[in-house]
């Protein structure tokens, strides 16, 4: 199947699946695998999204980082479909993007390219390492550019043993995928 048909798919199984009640369970286990990674326990500056519908919520990820003294960086996007990361705070202005994507308004300093780690947003992953971005290929182009370390976190509808769509060489795999364990352990009953 081809990427634009997979997406599309994945789109309507991820977003049937956040209506369930099993996705805030799953969430939370995965708020807790994050939070108890060594990775991200050890990152003093962490770069994530801010999230949209459908999508892992990331307010709590960013509440921890605030907690625990890190600095976070959200991604500040441009028409040539690169991006540069940028310190937010609590009182950080945003604005939409023409994905309706809320970014920074302000960019021109507090800049950071590239954050230590970054969480990296996505509709499907596979056990070996690869993602399915949401298509524009901001995140493939960043990390191609500024490597660093990289985690996504894979709901049990987003997460492939093989992958079933086709992988370019554009494409960077992710250094860790964090799954959600709630899934596995019912089915293990």
């Amino acid at each position: 199947m081809d990427k634009v048909s997979f997406r599309k798919k994945q789109i309507d199984i991820v977003s049937k699946f956040m209506k369930s009640d099993k996705a805030q369970k799953e969430i939370n286990d995965l708020y807790f695998q994050l939070f108890n990674d060594p990775d991200f326990q050890k990152a003093a500056s962490v770069g994530i999204t801010l999230s949209m519908n459908d999508e892992i919520p990331t307010f709590p990820i960013i509440n921890q980082c605030f907690e625990m003294g890190k600095e976070v960086y959200i991604p500040k996007t441009f028409a040539d479909y690169s991006m540069t990361f940028v310190r937010y705070t609590k009182d950080s202005e945003l604005e939409e993007n023409s994905f309706g994507v809320r970014e920074p308004k302000e960019y021109d300093n507090n800049l950071l390219d590239p954050p230590e780690l970054m969480i990296v947003p996505g509709l499907a992953y596979s056990q070996d390492n690869n993602r399915l971005g949401f298509g524009a290929g901001y995140f493939d182009r960043y990390l191609a550019k500024y490597p660093t370390k990289t985690i996504s976190l894979a709901l049990s509808k987003q997460y492939y043993e093989e992958t079933p769509w086709p992988v370019y060489v554009l494409d960077k795999p992710i250094d860790k995928i964090i799954v959600s364990k709630e899934e596995q352990d019912a089915d293990n009953q």
